[in-house]
């Protein structure tokens, strides 16, 4: 059967007539006439070639194929009911859903333990699965599902993709403990005699404090390009090489690694770290939920200085 020439409607009328076994009830159940309903029995009966509902001394009861139908044309209503209704649910008590979360090792580093905490107490059967962040190519993975939030700060351009700012960070200088340049404060000539760690995500040679000497006509020594966040301060620990990095990392880090943090002899502008997803999902209620948890997560970060600095 061709369902394009079919009038779905009569599914539900169908129904009711099965149920009620009774034109007039069913008409009243339908909000229909008795004449109306009359003649959708009668369409019915052509289009399933059947009686269905046969007259007897005790009233209508339906044939063999009628009775046959009521129990699947049941359910496929509430099929269809469910699916017209945009009732989708995920609960994250029972859920054992996996989310996928690209993101970079300095925000899974002060991101991930509070977020952790709340998805763990509240869905202990979700599973979070985190990988790097390739800004490059996040738009595909996000709009077919493959990634389910990106955690970042600087995104291209794609249509289709929503964001969310969840926390600001700022800038701080580090050093090892007994660093024999540094004293307790830093003037720009020391920053520039000193020797540098950069951390480029991209792979690239500079970074936005290279560009800001670059305007004052200086330039300061990189020594060493790592990609990582979590690598430039045990390297900085068990050196001589500074470090300008963001401060929620060295709170974490830094009392483990006995590091010093001091203020950038130069104004260093902080970031915005942002949660993004593809429009296609943005009333997926999993990935609602994941988002709503996340930016809890985010506001409970420590907003306070740093107790190292001096």
């Amino acid at each position: 059967m061709q369902l394009q020439g079919v009038d779905l409607n009569l599914l539900v009328a169908l129904e009711a007539l099965l149920s009620e076994r009774s034109v007039t009830r069913a008409g009243v159940r339908l909000g229909l006439t008795a004449s109306a309903t009359s003649h959708a029995l009668a369409r019915l009966r052509a289009t399933f070639g059947d009686e269905l509902l046969v007259r007897t001394r005790g009233g209508m009861i339906p044939t063999a194929r009628g009775e046959q139908l009521l129990v699947p044309l049941r359910a496929a209503l509430r099929d269809v009911g469910a699916l017209l209704s945009n009732t989708a649910r995920f609960d994250p008590r029972t859920s054992r859903r996996e989310f996928v979360l690209a993101s970079t090792d300095y925000i899974e580093a002060v991101l991930l333990p509070p977020l952790l905490a709340r998805v763990s107490a509240a869905a202990p059967g979700v599973q979070l699965r985190v990988r790097p962040l390739e800004l490059s190519d996040v738009a595909a993975p996000l709009e077919s599902g493959a990634i389910t939030v990106a955690l970042g700060v600087v995104f291209d351009a794609s249509p289709g993709l929503q964001q969310q700012a969840l926390f600001s960070e700022e800038m701080v200088l580090v050093c090892r403990k007994g660093h024999p340049a540094v004293r307790r404060t830093i003037d720009l000539a020391t920053y520039l005699r000193l020797r540098h760690v950069l951390v480029s995500v991209r792979g690239g040679s500079q970074s936005v404090v290279d560009d800001q000497l670059a305007e004052l006509g200086h330039a300061r020594q990189i020594a060493l390009v790592v990609p990582h966040f979590l690598a430039a301060p045990l390297i900085v620990a068990s050196s001589d090489l500074v470090l300008t990095t963001p401060a929620r990392l060295v709170r974490r880090l830094g009392p483990a690694l006995e590091l010093r943090t001091l203020a950038p002899p130069l104004a260093v502008p902080g970031f915005t770290v942002r949660q993004v997803w593809h429009e296609r999902h943005q009333d997926d209620p999993g990935h609602l939920w994941l988002r709503q948890q996340i930016f809890a997560a985010a506001k409970t970060l420590a907003t306070s200085k740093d107790p190292s600095r001096c």
